[in-house]
């Protein structure tokens, strides 16, 4: 039995003097703690006392001037409701004794059939049970705090009852009614789905069996509706001296939000990456009909006539030197020509020049043509190395963004604008073209090619173009050195 560490303050509620000397005299002799033994002979006293002192316990008899019975029991745990109360009496009849029990009261005592070591022990367990109860009052003040304060459902598993409870989230999240807060051993049949239900099972007992203290799992839990949801559940479980689980405490997170949205995004990446795909499809397409028209109407009609003026020169006895000339002078465009068309097509090698020397190397074949004047504006050093493939697909944006405006812009003149600041890097190309109606030429494949490459390296673009205004896009995209 354990000790207490401090005195005991007691009440003794005895109209009987006679009884009241025994009583106190047992109480000095029994070994307990005793404090301070304060005396009252009717219970209209009571309630005077209690404000005044601090009880541990109360010691009641039934036959009081002023109350009588049960309607002692009942008015002294109004007034002392944490307390113990230990009735005596001189009535044994078993019904009184039972009835001031489920009343409120610790113990029953028969007068003269005790003596100081029963009344000890009495006021001992009593006092036990009232620590026990402390303590659990106190936890399940925590098990409330905790269930208002999270989303969460909290719940609760006793091993020897096999009986279970679960806290305020049940109701909250499932839609349970409050009477279905209680649960048996038959939970897991009764709202784990069929397919998730054995895996659980098994889970939990394998920490059981391996004396593990925590466990967790997803499976698919049960609503009042009939409908299920996706939980995250995670037990924490106790176990004696003897290595018993005799709790288990745990939370239940509602996944259905998460999974909602983890599928709303897998859709999304996967139209996206549809859509990307599409457009990399019809950039293919349409760079080979670009490469078909460019062999078609320039290089194979260049060679027609080279062919046709080597036939006239096969055919006479003396070789034209004009021809000749026209000849060389032709197959001179034509290697011109293919030189040209490879150099848009292979990719270029950034890595000893840098973005900004082969975008100026870029303008300036550009300018060589007297079509269009390219400028370009650059605080890049030579020395700021940027990730090859960053740099490779800045040079394509820029490339692809002056065919534009080459086929439609009716432009004189281009500026490009090269900047970084702190680790993000910006492109702006302006024209001074007709301009467009921005909202209808995003479709274009051109544009939606440009906006994939910057999309692609987490950057932004934007574009402001209206008929007869030009046209100017802004790019940013963070730096990632190599």
């Amino acid at each position: 039995m354990l000790k207490a560490t401090q005195p005991y303050n007691l009440l003794v509620i005895e109209d009987n003097p006679g009884d009241f000397l025994l009583l106190q005299q047992y109480l000095i002799r029994s070994q307990l703690p005793i404090g301070k033994i304060t005396h009252a002979d009717r219970m209209a006293q009571v309630p005077g006392l209690v404000n005044e002192n601090k009880f541990d316990i109360a010691l009641l008899d039934l036959s009081l001037p002023d109350s009588q019975g049960v309607d002692s029991v009942i008015a002294l745990d109004h007034l002392m409701p944490q307390d113990p109360i230990v009735v005596f009496s001189g009535m044994s009849t078993l019904e009184i004794a039972i009835e001031t029990i489920s009343l409120g009261a610790q113990d029953y005592l028969i007068k003269g059939e005790f003596d100081e070591k029963m009344l000890a022990k009495t006021i001992q367990y009593s006092m036990e049970r009232k620590r026990t109860m402390e303590k659990l009052l106190e936890s399940n003040e925590r098990f409330q705090f905790v269930n208002k304060a999270t989303h969460d459902t909290i719940w609760e598993w006793n091993y020897a009852t096999r009986q279970g409870v679960w806290g305020e989230g049940f109701s909250k999240t499932f839609g349970y009614p409050a009477e279905k807060q209680q649960y048996d051993e038959f939970w897991i049949e009764e709202y784990i789905h069929p397919e998730d239900r054995q895996r659980v099972i098994q889970k939990i007992q394998y920490h059981i069996n391996s004396g593990l203290e925590r466990w967790q799992d997803e499976y698919r839990f049960l609503n009042f509706d009939g409908t299920y949801k996706d939980v995250f559940d995670r037990g924490y479980i106790l176990y004696d001296i003897q290595k018993k689980p005799y709790r288990m405490i745990g939370a239940m997170t509602d996944l259905t939000e998460k999974k909602k949205l983890e599928a709303e995004l897998a859709d999304q990446q996967l139209k996206q990456q549809k859509l990307i795909t599409e457009v990399t499809i019809q950039a293919q397409e349409k760079e080979r009909d670009e490469l078909g028209r460019e062999l078609h109407d320039n290089i194979n009609q260049i060679l027609a006539t080279v062919k046709m003026y080597i036939g006239m020169i096969r055919d006479k006895e003396t070789v034209p030197k004009d021809l000749i000339s026209q000849c060389h002078v032709l197959i001179s465009e034509t290697m011109a020509e293919i030189r040209k068309l490879s150099h848009s097509l292979v990719s270029p090698s950034l890595g000893d020049i840098g973005l900004g020397e082969a975008i100026l190397e870029l303008a300036r074949e550009i300018n060589m043509t007297n079509k269009i004047q390219v400028e370009l504006i650059s605080n890049l050093p030579k020395d700021d190395a940027m990730d090859s493939r960053l740099e490779l697909m800045l040079y394509r944006v820029v490339q692809e963004q002056i065919n534009n405006i080459l086929k439609y812009a009716e432009a004189k003149k281009v500026i490009i604008s090269l900047k970084k600041i702190a680790d993000v890097f910006y492109l702006s190309i302006l024209d001074d073209g007709i301009g467009f109606d921005v909202a209808k030429a995003v479709k274009g494949i051109g544009l939606k090619n440009i906006r994939n490459r910057v999309e692609y390296y987490s950057g932004s673009m934007n574009i402001i173009s209206s008929p007869g205004n030009g046209c100017n896009i802004d790019i940013s995209i963070p730096i990632t050195k190599s």
